[in-house]
């Protein structure tokens, strides 16, 4: 047992760092109704890092594994870099294509193009499960540590100016904003969300992330309207789920992803009835007192 808890305690660690940036993120992407930047920005992220990884291998066979690295993630934040000026000016009602229709054309592209050039390199098959389901069971304290200082960076830049990126999320609500140069803070927006994906998703895939952000914001939906409370509740139930997806990783040797994705998806689903529970309590509540 203490092998199994030395063994899960990195990757534990590393997806509560995960999921506490992933459903303040979630908020805003659910306020926006562009479900699927996370997903289209991951994969341009992905793009980027395909592209490098394959000019690492026919460029000089003998680099060291950190400068590959190195140049991996600087390729993955260039294309984060475009992907959000992109997704800022295109966010104008002049352009009379939806912007999540765009975002998924983005994403279908971005995908199609990694899976091409990863084919031409060495080991093809086992780069694209990475960038798809990731290997958060094989994160490194180098990798926990740079993850931390990422979140501790992002999430204090947004704290201390939320409310210029709240009133930004509110403009893709009502069309209206009180603060000056919001096209500024929408970039800044999606570069930032963007700097997290790109190491988001070098421990946990496209897919695991993609849940990370969606599911526990979802849930959270439900429960509070206050954007502390909703983080919160986010970090309890993907903390919950975490715990159990790794435990049965662990006991039945199966990947640890797609079990914490089942697990989130049946909290959302338990959520939900129990959401309804209450609304039809209250209702014959009302009734009876009526």
């Amino acid at each position: 047992m203490t092998t199994g808890l030395d063994f899960m305690l990195l990757p534990f660690i590393g997806c509560l760092l995960l999921i506490f940036i992933m459903v303040y993120f979630g908020i805003h992407v659910i306020e926006r109704e562009i479900i699927f930047v996370d997903i289209a920005l991951a994969q341009i992220a992905a793009l980027g890092s395909a592209v490098s990884l394959v000019l690492d291998t026919l460029n000089i066979g003998h680099q060291h594994h950190v400068q590959e690295h190195d140049s991996r993630t600087f390729m993955a934040y260039l294309f984060c870099l475009i992907a959000a000026g992109i997704f800022t000016l295109l966010k104008n009602k002049q352009i009379k294509i939806p912007l999540e229709a765009i975002i998924g054309i983005a994403y279908a592209v971005a995908t199609t193009s990694a899976v091409i050039i990863l084919d031409k390199g060495a080991g093809s098959d086992v780069h694209i499960h990475d960038m798809l389901a990731g290997s958060i069971l094989w994160v490194s304290r180098h990798q926990v540590f740079r993850l931390f200082i990422i979140v501790l960076i992002i999430g204090g830049f947004h704290y201390f100016f939320r409310e210029k990126f709240k009133g930004v999320t509110q403009f893709y609500k009502t069309g209206e904003t009180n603060i000056t140069n919001p096209g500024l803070w929408d970039f800044l927006f999606y570069f930032s969300f963007g700097i997290v994906i790109v190491e988001a998703v070098a421990i946990g895939g496209i897919i695991t992330i993609f849940a990370f952000l969606i599911i526990p914001s979802s849930i959270s939906t439900l429960f509070a309207t206050r954007w502390t409370s909703r983080v919160l509740i986010g970090l309890l139930v993907g903390g919950i789920a975490t715990i159990l997806g790794l435990y049965l990783s662990w006991v039945m040797d199966v990947p640890c992803s797609p079990t914490i994705i089942l697990f989130l998806a049946a909290i959302l689903l338990l959520s939900v009835l129990f959401k309804g529970i209450l609304k039809y309590s209250n209702l014959l509540r009302t009734k009876t007192n009526n």
